[in-house]
């Protein structure tokens, strides 16, 4: 029986910590699928096309607008197509077309000569927005690379942990089993088996607790790549530094793009202060037309129901300057300066912010990895013990209840090993993730 025990105890460790005996989705292939088929990250690649369209289209402002216009009018006295100088009526009154129904139609082109800078500051901050789009997209991939490869590792660390306690579980059978067969030779109590049928009936529990909260990840990694199910996952090679080798990083806060992305909004809320004062500003619109006003002659004229029609156009400069509004640009200003203001304490929030991610990230991968030497040195020194137990209840020297603790003792032990060495995993993901490089590994 001693012999069984070290068997399956060696066939654990083995089952849980050999890397590459499964087959399934490898971890690359279900990051290529999350970048290819998530929605969340296509819509945040949309916004960039929308960014791009918004810039296209304040630069196109610069250019004005061309329209086609036409309009109806009926008057109560009679109106000629087109104004007349007196010379012109004095040579042959009775020629002059007039009417009551007036008709117009043409082309209208009309464009802002000068608004205060304020189309130039539209344009800058469509550019930036476009930058602050493009970046977020590369946050976006980011933050999808790390949910992946975070419910990934999880999901391994689980399946591992259900496989170490389905061995721990056939242990606990066997014990049964053989505390059953003492019991009828007369070598055993009743309440021993009592004790043992205990114990593996909340180690069975707990596989299916583990079942469960594996099934729970592997749905939710299979909205992530917007699949149906998820299957079997291939496990993957892992070094275990030596603890104390200690975890550094070389990239500058300032080179990524998540503190890039509120530098730009700084930038663009100085432009909004700036654009805030066009207002002050007289606008400037040049406009031009060409067409043609045409109409039945009335009744006061000799050729009353003939239609006429006459070419006409004009072109224009038009001057608006706002002296008083009642506050309401003092206002607008002064709300674009708060804007301001906010952006540059979101500026020095998020390196704070950055600087604490990166400092917790270092420790959580040190303190994962110091608790995975305690746990293999705890379970060398578990499994010992748990077979000089194992001794001792075969030979009556020791209490069922020294041998289960044994057991338990160990079993927590390996758990204890895998899941730290998977938070190792996860911590290194966690820290490529600040980054931004987790992506490219």
């Amino acid at each position: 029986m001693k012999k069984r025990l070290l068997f399956v105890s060696l066939m654990a460790n083995i089952l849980v910590f050999l890397p590459g005996m499964s087959s399934g989705l490898s971890l690359d292939e279900a990051v290529a699928l999350a970048l290819e088929n998530n929605p969340g990250l296509q819509k945040q690649q949309m916004n960039r096309a929308l960014s791009e369209e918004g810039l296209s289209g304040k630069k196109a402002q610069n250019f004005g607008k061309i329209d086609l216009v036409a309009s109806y009018g009926h008057y109560n006295l009679p109106r000629t197509l087109v104004p007349l100088t007196p010379a012109s009526i004095f040579l042959d009154p009775t020629a002059v077309p007039t009417t009551e129904d007036l008709f117009t139609t043409g082309i209208m082109y009309e464009v802002a000569l000068f608004t205060g800078f304020s189309q130039q500051h539209s344009v800058g901050i469509a550019a930036i927005e476009k930058e602050m789009a493009t970046a977020a997209i590369k946050l976006s991939r980011e933050q999808l690379v790390y949910n992946v490869k975070t419910l990934y590792v999880n999901i391994l660390s689980l399946t591992a942990q259900e496989e170490a306690q389905k061995e721990y579980l056939t242990a606990l059978q066997n014990l049964y089993d053989d505390i059953v067969l003492e019991i009828k030779l007369g070598k055993k109590a009743r309440v021993e088996q009592l004790k043992a049928a205990a114990d593996k009936e909340n180690a069975r529990v707990k596989v299916r607790q583990i079942n469960g909260n594996t099934r729970i990840l592997k749905a939710s990694l299979a909205a992530l790549l917007n699949t149906e199910t998820i299957t079997d996952l291939e496990e993957f090679s892992l070094e275990m530094p030596v603890s104390g080798s200690g975890t550094t990083y070389n990239t500058n806060i300032q080179e990524l793009d998540r503190y890039r992305s509120v530098l730009l909004d700084v930038e663009k809320k100085d432009i909004l202060v700036e654009k805030s004062s066009a207002g002050y500003y007289p606008q400037v619109v040049f406009n031009g037309f060409y067409g043609q006003n045409f109409g039945p002659n009335d009744s006061s004229n000799a050729n009353e129901g003939d239609w006429n029609n006459k070419e006409t156009w004009q072109a224009a400069v038009n001057l608006k300057w706002t002296l008083f509004d009642f506050g309401s640009r003092s206002t607008s200003k002064q709300m674009a300066v708060i804007q301001k203001q906010q952006s540059r304490r979101d500026k020095v929030t998020t390196e704070l912010e950055l600087k604490r991610s990166l400092s917790e990230a270092v420790t959580k991968i040190e303190l994962a990895l110091d608790n995975y030497y305690s746990a293999e040195a705890e379970r060398a020194l578990t499994l010992e013990t748990e077979s000089i137990e194992q001794t001792r209840f075969e030979k009556g020297a020791a209490d069922l209840n020294d041998l289960l603790y044994a057991k338990a003792r160990n079993q927590l032990a390996l758990s204890r090993s895998i899941t730290a060495r998977y938070s190792y995993q996860s911590g290194r993901f966690y820290l490529d993730y600040l980054l931004e490089n987790g992506e490219n590994k």
